[in-house]
């Protein structure tokens, strides 16, 4: 007699969410080694760029700003007035890379915690101990992301204002101003709230498994 073959289950969506997985992690390691880069480039060059607010409102294109040091333009970019400084100091030129250094490692954190998870949960291992703990750090990478780094690229602006001379009450630009959204905050009370939930759902499973 031929042995009855037994039917394999297909879960389906699991290819998927290996797929999604992988690339996740890529772009973890992809993300972390630009944060590492990125500075040693800024100190490779001389010039550094940071967004700024002018204090009278101006078209689009390369508004005309009185008072400009010979070495400084300021342009729109992507509907965004930027300062560009031929000339400023090492310090200064990191200043100016770290909000962009903070995204990435926020990328490449997020990008790595989540990667985790769906692995997990990939895996059979929805309540895996550790996903409680992936989740909220990925709660934390994005309020880095989406509050930190505003409020960072606001210091940097006003550091290179101020080195520049270009900061008074008379002066074309606003010192300070960071634009702070409330949806960062929202998204990392979501991930908190599913950290909490699979932090349960391991407690019962390990419940479950003491009353067999």
């Amino acid at each position: 007699m031929v042995p009855a073959m037994q039917p394999q289950l297909r879960f389906p969506g699991r290819t998927g969410t290996s797929l999604v997985s992988a690339v996740l992690l890529v772009a973890a390691v992809v993300a972390l080694l630009l944060a590492v880069a990125l500075p040693f480039e800024q100190l490779g060059e001389s010039s550094g760029s940071v967004p700024v607010t002018l204090a009278e409102p101006a078209g689009s294109g390369s508004p005309d700003v009185a008072g400009l040091p010979e070495d400084v333009v300021v342009a729109d970019v992507s509907n965004e007035f930027r300062l560009t400084a031929l000339e400023l100091p090492a310090g200064l030129r990191v200043l100016t890379g770290l909000p962009d250094v903070l995204t990435l490692l926020s990328v490449a954190v997020g990008a790595w915690l989540l990667g985790r998870v769906l692995s997990a949960i990939h895996d059979g291992r929805p309540f895996d101990r550790r996903n409680p703990g992936r989740l909220a750090g990925l709660a934390a990478a994005v309020l880095v992301g989406g509050l930190v780094v505003p409020v960072v690229e606001a210091v940097g602006t006003s550091a290179v204002l101020d080195h520049l001379d270009l900061v008074g009450p008379d002066g074309p630009f606003l010192a300070f101003e960071a634009t702070l959204s409330f949806v960062p905050v929202g998204v990392a009370l979501a991930l908190v709230g599913a950290a909490e939930a699979f932090r349960r759902g391991r407690a019962l499973e390990d419940e479950l498994e003491g009353t067999v």
